[in-house]
């Protein structure tokens, strides 16, 4: 190929070979961009999601909520009832009492579950009198309401024999129990414990 340019007026003829420019290669296209993952749903807390805030709820004080109770060993036999030896054949009574004062009660329900512990002092077996029984259920109040009354009282016939003895007699330790459940009965497993109550009995003797 001839080229002809001018220097200084002067015009030059040259031969150069062509030149092959090669085009650039272009640039890999960009990988395809991914759409974002849908948002998750809205889960439900035990929070809410308060729009313009909450207000808090006052509630009332402890003298419309309030629980005394008591349990006590009756000897059947005996002229003193609360004699603390008593005979391995002789039945005696456990009675459970609650009363509850206070508003608040009318508005509650559920399962009362009552016991005794027995914790031996020397040689003996340890166990709750809910284990020994022939009815556990004797031990429950099941479907209490609140609106319906408010002075509890439970009494269990405890016949002679029951109880473990030893040859040469056993001393317990015993003490009394009791729970308030709600959303299923004692043994449920998925029940709720609402109330919780102890009281030491002192040492009971049986020959």
């Amino acid at each position: 190929m001839s080229t002809d340019t001018t220097t200084d007026g002067q015009v030059t003829t040259t031969n150069a070979a062509p030149v092959l420019v090669a085009a650039a290669p272009a640039a890999p296209a960009a990988p395809p961009v991914a759409a974002p993952a849908p948002a998750a749903p809205a889960t439900q807390t035990d929070e809410p999601d308060w729009l313009d805030g909450a207000t808090e709820i006052e509630l009332p004080t402890t003298r419309h909520l309030r629980a005394y109770w008591d349990a006590d060993i009756l000897d059947l036999d005996d002229r003193n009832k609360h004699d603390t030896i008593l005979e391995r054949t002789d039945p005696f009574e456990v009675r459970f009492r609650v009363y509850l004062k206070g508003r608040l009660w009318s508005c509650i329900c559920g399962d009362w579950c009552f016991d005794l512990g027995f914790t031996p002092i020397g040689d003996g077996p340890r166990f709750n009198l809910s284990d020994v029984v022939a009815d556990p259920s004797e031990l429950r109040i099941k479907d209490w309401k609140g609106c319906e009354g408010r002075c509890i009282e439970k009494c269990v016939y405890v016949p002679g024999c029951t109880i473990p003895v030893e040859h040469c007699g056993t001393l317990y330790q015993v003490g009394a129990k009791f729970e308030l459940r709600c959303c299923g009965g004692c043994e449920d497993r998925d029940s709720h414990l609402a109330v919780v109550g102890h009281e030491p009995e002192g040492e009971y003797m049986f020959v």
